[in-house]
């Protein structure tokens, strides 16, 4: 016979339910969560396409998948980008000369696309940036190149998964070029998720990866976890 814990359940037992045990107590917590089902996934998709009826399908699967297929928080993050789309999109980023036209001519742009279809933006450094710059006119120009590329990448294939790639070309790591990364950052992991394929920094000078080790924990998710810094001349070509 086995020896039993004070349960009377048989230890070698007790013992193949801890993994099961642990997970239910975490999950309490707040501390663990599953993956979602094939039901649930398909209950927040519905809830999505009822709610948001006029929403492409593809946006719907993308907030959805950023927020773990749980209807009420995906419902209000697709509810509160779609106030922000409809608040946003039609501001102009400014005349030339303007803050947001520098922003969206010269210092984020749309510079082709990947062999699956993917556009690809240029962060470039601080090398076009004024020295003294309202944060939020460079963002409605960030957000108007992002537009731009992404209609541009569905004119060309509609059946793209939606996704870009995002080059961080950094110029000496200055607190620039991360102040501005790090708003950047967070405008795509609240109103573009799941759309950033990959982020690449270039070059990976130590200087820039230590900033970046420092940075990294003030980013979205939606960057932080697909962020890689290009070290190597040949490989940055």
């Amino acid at each position: 016979t086995s020896a039993s814990g004070p349960t009377g359940i048989p230890i070698p037992a007790l013992t193949a339910a801890l993994p099961c045990l642990c997970r239910v107590v975490l999950s309490d917590m707040g501390l663990f969560s599953s993956a979602p089902d094939e039901e649930q996934q398909k209950a927040c998709l519905a809830a999505l396409a009822a709610a948001f009826p006029d929403v492409s399908e593809r946006t719907r699967k993308q907030y959805a998948a950023s927020h773990k297929f749980k209807p009420d928080k995906a419902s209000k993050a697709l509810g509160e980008s779609e106030k922000w789309r409809a608040e946003t999109l039609p501001r102009a980023p400014g005349p030339d000369g303007s803050d947001g036209a520098a922003a969206a001519s010269l210092l984020f742009t749309h510079r082709g696309f990947d062999h699956h279809g993917r556009p690809v933006f240029l962060y470039y450094g601080s090398s076009f940036a004024p020295k003294k710059w309202d944060a939020d006119a460079v963002m409605l120009g960030v957000v108007h190149t992002l537009e731009a590329g992404f209609a541009a990448a569905d004119a060309k294939d509609a059946s793209n998964d939606g996704c870009c790639v995002i080059i961080f070309l950094m110029d000496g790591g200055t607190k620039l070029d991360m102040g501005l990364a790090k708003q950047f950052s967070r405008l795509v992991g609240a109103h573009y998720p799941g759309r950033a394929y990959k982020a690449l920094i270039y070059p990976g000078t130590p200087l820039a990866t230590r900033l970046w080790a420092v940075a990294r924990l003030f980013f979205s998710s939606e960057i932080g976890e697909k962020v890689v810094l290009v070290k190597q001349k040949v490989e940055g070509r």
